[in-house]
């Protein structure tokens, strides 16, 4: 029998397993070197992180459960008669149209010796039951490992981006640039993200203030951050995020940007990013943009390799 119930903190050692259980080598970047397979026990919390982020150690998934837990988003878990076997991280968002008010579905893992079992459709089926309930709009899935999956169970492709690199540079605009305080995630209610969506607008949110989420792990405390909240010419608003890029388009000086804001990019908001960052001494940005705003970056701006596709389900 399976059953589906909001994950709590005990449940933290079987989210660790599920996703260890996922990860077929684990390995160690000798430093100049090449990666080299390496025992868990002898990798540090940053090297087990790199295999698949917060889930992949006990402690920084308690860390990251309780703040899941504490309002940023919902973590479910998948019991087959009674032992935790699979779960999901979902987080409501109500961004602008065509996304709408929607439930991103950021994760759905089934432990590698109990997949086919019917634990992922059952934990989608709860899904669409709290999208329902909080009246969303639609389920969305972005950057999806198993496309047919969901295709399967009724979602189908709607957007589709690409990475981008903006190079900085002056710019004859006038707009006003203030550090970002408040932490409220309630500011972008509405608003979008023309840069940076790799996943909904609420996720990306959480990944501000390392401070609340990096466990006190120095690879990821001791990165240079910049928290921004803009005005453009014309009343336009912004909060951007930068930091140091991990993406995995990402080379020496890219730094990586994230963008929110209630409408969609313009060429002045853009122009205003690009003399913020020249005049912040950033070499190079790094984000990501659905393809239908590519024509904004004009002749400056380069396309990388990395795709990503969006998928949707509309809920009635």
């Amino acid at each position: 029998m399976i059953t589906v119930r909001l994950a709590t903190l005990a449940d933290t050692r079987r989210l660790t397993d599920i996703h260890c259980s996922l990860v077929e080598r684990w390995e160690r970047a000798d430093p100049g070197g090449p990666l080299v397979e390496t025992p868990y026990d002898k990798l540090s919390l940053y090297e087990r992180w790199e295999h698949g982020g917060p889930w992949m150690s006990v402690e920084t998934c308690a860390v990251h459960l309780n703040r899941l837990l504490a309002g940023s988003g919902t973590p479910l878990v998948a019991e087959l008669n009674g032992d935790v076997r699979a779960m999901a991280e979902v987080y409501e968002s109500h961004e602008p149209p065509p996304l709408g008010h929607n439930l991103e579905i950021s994760v759905i893992a089934t432990h590698r010796d109990f997949q086919g079992r019917g634990l992922g459709t059952a934990l989608l089926d709860y899904i669409a039951q709290m999208g329902r309930l909080t009246k969303c709009e639609r389920l969305t899935v972005s950057d999806a490992d198993t496309p047919e999956f969901y295709i399967r169970r009724g979602f189908r492709h709607t957007h589709s981006g690409r990475g981008v690199r903006i190079t900085p540079q002056l710019g004859r605009v006038f707009y006003q640039a203030t550090e970002l305080t408040s932490r409220d995630a309630a500011q972008i209610t509405g608003w979008g993200m023309p840069l940076g969506r790799y996943r909904s607008s609420r996720q990306e949110w959480d990944r501000l203030f390392p401070q609340d989420w990096a466990a006190g792990i120095p690879e990821l405390l001791d990165v240079a951050t910049a928290h921004v909240k803009m005005t453009v010419t014309g009343g336009q608003h912004m909060i951007l995020f930068a930091r140091d890029a991990f993406q995995p388009d990402a080379g020496p000086g890219d730094v990586s940007l994230a963008c929110w804001a209630p409408r969609s990019l313009t060429p002045q908001m853009l122009a205003a990013i690009r003399d913020w960052a020249h005049r912040s001494g950033y070499p190079r940005l790094i984000s990501f943009m659905l393809d239908a705003d590519l024509p904004l970056l004009g002749a400056d701006g380069e396309i990388t390799d990395y795709r990503q596709d969006v998928y949707e389900r509309a809920l009635e």
